[in-house]
Parts: structure tokens; C-alpha cells; sequence
């Protein structure tokens, strides 16, 4: 006789599906799932669905829910994807002899229109940068001691310059070390990125040059850290420690006001820059900058404006080509 598998609670296959995550992967993961399927937990308890009695039609039910909640499109996505992979886990683990939502369709959300920075307003933030430590521009930073601006300066300056420079993420430029710096191979390395595998990013001469300025500014604030306290982070925060990618969103939030910059720059849309830039040169070569592990994937960042599309096709000339002088046929003298 078949045994039945037992019965568990929400939270119970909750907490267990989220010891797993965290055996595997980063916090902010684990988070991910804690947030989206702690709703979908508390939604069926309250409802008194039992984990083992829920199906598609109690899925169509708790997303028809969150739209009458205000949730966006790509929030439900979320939603179900979520709930997929941990009923999924709860099949494989016995804590459910199957999963209700095998065969269940999450539907793609919308994407929205993406800004892509013009050539004009990279120029407008770089500059904007140095501007907004500068008093006699920029009346709120005048109570703040010389050496402060000069360290919030020169180093956010470096950041974003490094951002637009190599199409690094966030994440990859705030956990660069100083011995990921190799200034006289042009060139820096990326240890912890979303691939997991780390690469080596050329350094062009502009960032090298705003990379030195930088570190003569860190080794004069550095001096004063006691021997062993420096973590040796190449871009620390006020207190020494890993500048936080929250942090530094607030900042560019604050400069890209100060310079009347659209509010949709953020900070992946430097990457975005960067990409669409590299790849009008060589798709591949932009692709292995990027670390993605497809070509389809730095496609999606790419959007050819019409000067460059109109550039490129007179270089190519198709038609031109054909009709050249050296491919027409000679003329032949009229007879009559």
C-alpha cells in the first residue's frame, strides 16, 4: 500500500526551502524568496488553503489578489516564479507528492522602455561630478572641510568613470580591492561578478589617469587607519568599509538632480551606455567586457541610434558599391 507523504505547513516548507537557498546562495537570494513567497504563505493561511490542497486555480487567485493590491506586472511574474521553484523543491524534498503548479504558465511582464544616456548627458554627469564638490558652485557642500570634498570628489568621480569606462557592474566596482589594480597593464580585475567567474577589464587612459588621482587621495586617508584595519577596499566608504551600492545609488541620484539629468539614469544605466558603445565597435568584444555568457544577452543592451546606423551604411554603401566607377561598364561611342 502507497504511503502518503506527510502534511506539512506553509511556514514549515517555508523555513526549510529557505535553509536550502541559504546553503547555496547569496543573502540577497534567499531574501528574494523570503519576500515574494512570505505573502503567498500568509495569503493561503489566512484563506485556510492547506500547502497540499493548492493548485493553479488558488494561484490565479492569490495574483488576481495582488492586482487588486497595486502590485506591477513584473511583481506577479515574480510571484509565480517564485512559487513554482519552491512547490517544485517541496516535490523533489517529500514534502508534496507532486508539484500543483507543474504545469502552470507564468505570463512575461511588459518590459518597459529602458533609458538609453546620450553621449551629451555622460558628458553632463562627468562634469557634474566635480561640480557638485565644488562650494562656489554648489552652496550645500560649503560646510564641509576641503579634505572631505576632495575625497568624495575624486573618488565618485573614479567610480563613475570606471562604470562608463569598463561596463562593470555596481556590485563588481565596489568589491574591487586595491591589488585588483594593475595600472601598469592598463587593466583591473573582476573577482566577485554575477557569472562567478572572474575577468580582466582593459583601464583606458582617462580612468587610469582619474584611478591615480584617486589612490594619492586614499593612501593620504589610509595613513591614518591603524596597520591591519585597512581592508584594502579600492573604493571605501567614510568609515573605511565597503561603499554600499545603496549608498552610492543616493549619491548619483543626488548629482544627476544637480546637473537636471533625467531621473531614469541610474546606475545600470552607465552599463547600458558603456555596452551600446562597445558593441557598435565589435558585439563580441562587448560581450566578453560584459561577462555574459551569450551574445543574445549584450544584444539587449544595444540600441543604434539613427547618425550611427546612417554612418555605418554609407561606409557600407551597398548599392554605391555596385554603381562605383570601377564596376560600371565603359561608355561606348554613340553610332548616330
Amino acid at each position: 500500500m502507497p504511503t502518503q507523504t506527510p502534511s506539512v505547513t506553509w511556514n514549515e516548507a517555508l523555513r526549510e526551502f529557505l535553509l536550502h537557498e541559504q546553503a547555496i546562495h547569496a543573502k540577497k537570494t534567499v531574501r528574494y524568496y523570503q519576500v515574494q513567497l512570505s505573502g503567498l504563505a500568509a495569503w493561503a493561511s489566512a484563506n485556510e488553503i492547506p500547502l497540499d490542497a493548492f493548485g493553479k486555480r488558488h494561484m490565479d487567485r492569490y495574483l488576481a489578489h495582488r492586482i487588486e493590491a497595486g502590485r506591477a506586472r513584473l511583481t506577479l511574474r515574480h510571484d509565480g516564479v517564485c512559487a513554482k521553484k519552491f512547490l517544485s523543491w517541496c516535490a523533489k524534498n517529500d514534502l508534496l507528492d507532486r508539484s500543483p503548479l507543474a504545469e502552470y504558465e507564468v505570463h512575461n511582464a511588459p518590459k518597459p522602455a529602458k533609458h538609453m544616456p546620450t553621449s551629451e548627458e555622460i558628458t553632463r554627469l562627468l562634469q557634474a561630478v566635480q561640480d557638485y564638490w565644488n562650494p562656489e558652485k554648489n552652496a550645500g557642500v560649503r560646510h564641509m572641510p576641503g579634505p572631505t570634498r576632495l575625497f568624495h570628489r575624486t573618488r565618485n568621480a573614479a567610480v563613475i568613470m570606471g562604470l562608463v569606462d569598463t561596463a562593470c557592474r555596481i556590485g563588481e566596482a565596489l568589491s574591487l580591492t586595491v591589488s585588483d589594480v594593475r595600472l601598469s597593464e592598463c587593466s583591473v580585475v573582476i573577482r566577485q561578478s554575477k557569472g562567478k567567474e572572474p575577468r580582466t577589464l582593459p583601464v583606458g587612459p582617462e580612468w587610469k589617469e582619474a584611478l591615480e588621482a584617486w589612490l594619492r587621495v586614499r593612501s593620504r586617508v589610509m595613513s591614518a587607519v591603524p596597520p591591519g584595519e585597512d581592508q584594502g577596499w579600492l573604493f571605501p566608504s567614510d568609515t573605511g568599509n565597503r561603499l554600499e551600492e545603496v549608498h552610492f545609488l543616493r549619491t548619483l541620484k543626488r548629482v544627476t538632480a544637480f546637473a537636471g539629468l533625467p531621473k531614469e539614469i541610474a546606475l545600470h544605466s552607465l552599463r547600458r551606455y558603456s555596452l551600446n558603445r562597445l558593441a557598435q565597435h565589435n558585439l563580441l568584444m562587448a560581450q566578453e567586457i560584459a561577462g555574459h555568457k551569450e551574445t543574445k544577452t549584450t544584444y539587449g543592451y544595444t540600441k543604434l541610434d539613427p547618425d550611427f546606423v546612417r554612418r555605418e551604411h554609407a561606409l557600407a554603401s551597398p548599392l554605391g558599391s555596385v554603381l562605383s566607377n570601377k564596376y560600371r561598364p565603359p561608355k561606348r561611342k554613340q553610332l548616330i
